[in-house]
């Protein structure tokens, strides 16, 4: 499946992902209230930038980003870019997540993401999480695969 937009039908699709995750069922689950801020986009190529404020509470004993909080920042954006192509959710099927950096707290991070495949099934997102200040300086990265397909029913446990 191939997706073929232009910047504003795909900041429009993500802007209503983002709202869609404040105000729908699940809006008060843990983890909910971490929407990012759009930043920029680009249809053609698919790709969105989103911004987070790290906090305190967010820490490792070492005082920085914990790793799992890192995970979710990433995790959170390719599912935002997947569900706004795809206008439903997405969950993840796996990712793989690379710390090259630490990660500081209370700072705004940015996150950006990139469809490498988009398909019928599933799809294939990177993110890189950087400081804006230093776009090119990634702190951590990941990989990750989604499902697309919106006849799945995920909230059935064996």
């Amino acid at each position: 499946m191939h997706r073929e937009l232009t910047t504003e039908q795909f900041q429009a699709a993500v802007e209503q992902a983002l709202q869609n995750r404040l105000s729908g069922p699940n809006r008060n689950l843990p983890g909910m209230g971490l929407a990012p801020h759009f930043v920029r986009c680009d249809g053609p190529s698919l790709q969105l930038e989103v911004a987070y404020e790290t906090k305190t509470w967010m820490s490792n004993p070492m005082g920085v980003l914990h790793g799992g909080m890192t995970a979710v920042l990433l995790d959170t954006s390719m599912g935002i870019v997947c569900c706004s192509l795809c206008g439903h959710g997405t969950p993840t099927i796996s990712m793989t997540v690379n710390y090259t950096r630490p990660v500081p707290l209370d700072r705004t991070v940015h996150v950006r993401v990139r469809i490498v495949v988009f398909g019928r099934t599933s799809s294939q997102l990177t993110a890189e999480l950087f400081l804006p200040e230093e776009p090119d300086r990634i702190l951590a990265f990941a990989t990750g695969v989604y499902s697309t397909k919106a006849d799945a029913d995920y909230t059935q446990h064996s």
